[in-house]
């Protein structure tokens, strides 16, 4: 599928609750920065991402009712840990891989423009083809005028936006 022709309406945006994260930047933040971090606490993401406390423990409850973070100690302060995401959404021919690098490609639009004004143009599915190529790109296998060619895109925009997701596929 050309990235022209993605949406928000197909097929990530099917996915139910589990997924909304890949709507809020925000919740998906607190997922990727507890996945990176493990057995940690409100307090921690609260003040590492300067977030508002009663925003994070509401975020929390839903990512933990999503099965998405649970609660890995039995003390206080609560300590996260983060489920691992790999899911496939096929919707009649359409198919796509939800991704922990996905859900963190979506929280870095809260600081990243160019990732948002990719999401903006092209959709999450456009963002999800994006990444694929973010890892040929990573390995050498493709240029960003190869992405540019086969996605219909400018060799520019192709360029911007493999090298805006590179952080997340060396991580």
């Amino acid at each position: 599928m050309a990235t022209s022709d993605a949406d928000w309406d197909a097929p990530l945006d099917m996915g139910g609750e589990a997924f909304e994260l890949l709507r809020s930047p925000r919740k998906a933040w607190i997922y990727t920065y507890v996945h990176h971090h493990s057995a940690t606490t409100v307090q921690e993401i609260v003040e590492t991402l300067e977030l508002p406390q009663r925003t994070v423990y509401d975020y929390i409850d839903d990512l933990e009712a999503a099965d998405l973070l649970e609660q890995s100690n039995d003390g206080r302060p609560a300590e996260y840990t983060a489920h691992e995401i790999d899911l496939q959404l096929v919707a009649g021919d359409a198919e796509q891989r939800i991704t922990v690098a996905l859900v963190e490609a979506v929280a870095r639009r809260i600081r990243d423009d160019d990732i948002d004004t990719y999401i903006d143009r092209h959709g999450l599915d456009g963002l999800a083809v994006a990444l694929e190529y973010a890892h040929e790109y990573a390995d050498g296998a493709v240029t960003h005028h190869i992405m540019a060619r086969e996605q219909a895109l400018s060799p520019l925009e192709a360029g911007v936006i493999l090298d805006a997701l590179r952080p997340i596929i060396e991580d």
